[in-house]
């Protein structure tokens, strides 16, 4: 009997969850790759679920780095340009190719006058410029777009993540808070009960016996409430360290409004998005490969000093400029392309698989989650209608036990019986508001 008051704080979780509420807007995680904007205030001491979330937001490293690729990403779009631009470089040379002769004027090492001269300086700019690249240079530009989309996909998904970790931890910490109110309520009128009873012991209506059980069940009701205390106080402390909140102040969250009933999303949800997303970037691989194998055209022009000779005079009368095109053209790599291809068809296959895992997998867990909610509420009605007879029946004994007509020990049994159906519609109630909040992630 002592056990279960040790639960029965939680009975006041139909105070907070049975009375409806409108539903708050969730603050929207940070925009990824969009401009730079003036940081909010984030609450020091937060106190609501959307408080919790809009910390969570500003602090998480992980959003943050996402941010910083899809910028990069937005970066090396514009380096591409610029590699599609006129490239200009200055080279220099001065290479010595020294050759031996023999008496009879024989060389006996070195190269071939014809091809060193005796050696190489040169001092000029020359420009180059992609031609004929059209196909090339927009596979590029589509690679790096699915790329992009591909990273801001992905920061959806882990600011839901956060906001579903978040969540679940916020709720936890407000069922251990209700579980010391009620605890502490608990306490407060088991003391005013208390105090009656001893008058009606020294009114010789109640033996001193009888007495001493009621005045153990109030001790071991102030243990009890140290240890939720203590409960609570670790449960806030989990969650202000998964926020990066340092604020260390034991203070009470403010009762989380639940989110309304919401389709399931299909295959634009943030999950399914990304699965279409792969298949669009392994359709670009293709591309790829393909632009890889056609030839490559660049226009060359040249202009500077090119000599054979190291002196002045030679290099004076040795500068020129040079214009021609340069041709890349694959001829045989041993059907590297086809196991490329193959490659890209066994990722499209693996796609799918889990493409279709996942969808069946969601729309199970949507109809459970309805089939739970449901349950929660049928249970939670039928809790009611016996916690109407149990309140007639503990005030009945509440009168009865000033006459002595009611035995003390019954009298702690009523009781303990009627804040164990408020424990009960307290989980019923709880289980509900966690199934909503679960289904309303599947509707993202």
């Amino acid at each position: 009997m002592i056990f279960l008051f040790r639960w029965l704080a939680l009975g006041a979780l139909l105070l907070g969850l049975g009375a409806p509420a409108a539903r708050a807007q969730v603050p929207a995680p940070p925009s990824l790759g969009g401009p730079p904007a003036a940081a909010p205030a984030l609450p020091g001491s937060p106190r609501r679920l959307d408080d919790f979330l809009q910390v969570a937001y500003g602090t998480s490293p992980l959003l943050r780095s996402l941010g910083n690729q899809v910028a990069q990403n937005r970066l090396d779009s514009l380096r591409r340009k610029a590699q599609n631009g006129l490239q200009i470089a200055g080279i220099g040379a001065a290479v010595v190719s020294p050759s031996i002769t023999n008496g009879s004027g024989e060389q006996v090492l070195g190269y071939d006058q014809a091809v060193s001269n005796g050696g190489n300086y040169a001092s000029f700019a020359q420009a180059t410029k992609p031609v004929l690249n059209r196909f090339q240079l927009r596979t590029d530009y589509q690679i790096l777009g699915s790329q992009g989309q591909v990273l801001r996909n992905t920061g959806r998904l882990s600011a839901l993540d956060l906001r579903r970790t978040v969540t679940d931890q916020f709720l936890t910490a407000y069922a251990a808070q209700l579980q010391l109110d009620f605890s502490e309520q608990l306490l407060a009128q088991l003391r005013v009960q208390d105090r009656q009873l001893r008058q009606l012991v020294d009114a010789g209506i109640f033996k001193q016996t009888q007495y001493l059980s009621f005045y153990l069940s109030v001790r071991t009701q102030e243990v009890t409430v140290e240890q939720n205390r203590l409960g609570y106080r670790r449960e806030l402390g989990a969650l202000r360290y998964l926020c990066g909140v340092a604020d260390t102040a034991l203070v009470a969250v403010e009762a989380p409004a639940p989110p309304p009933l919401r389709q399931l999303a299909g295959l634009g949800s943030i999950v399914q998005r990304q699965y279409t997303l792969d298949s669009l970037r392994y359709g670009l691989d293709r591309r790829a490969v393909d632009a890889s194998y056609r030839p490559k055209l660049s226009a060359v022009l040249d202009a500077g000093i090119q000599s054979s000779q190291p002196g002045l005079l030679a290099l004076g009368h040795s500068a020129g400029l040079g214009a021609g095109f340069l041709l890349a053209l694959p001829i045989f790599d041993g059907h590297q392309r086809q196991l490329q291809y193959q490659r890209i068809d066994l990722d499209e296959q693996s796609r799918r698989g889990y493409r279709s895992f996942a969808t069946v997998q969601r729309q199970q867990q949507y109809d459970q989650l309805l089939g739970l909610i449901r349950a929660s509420e049928a249970l939670s009605a039928r809790i009611r209608e016996q916690l109407r007879v149990a309140e007639a029946l503990v005030g009945a004994a509440r009168q009865q036990l000033a006459t002595g007509d009611v035995a003390i020990l019954d009298y702690l049994n009523l009781v303990t019986s009627y804040r164990t159906l408020q424990f009960s519609l307290t989980q019923a109630e709880a289980d509900r508001l966690r199934s909503r909040f679960a289904l309303d992630y599947l509707a993202e």
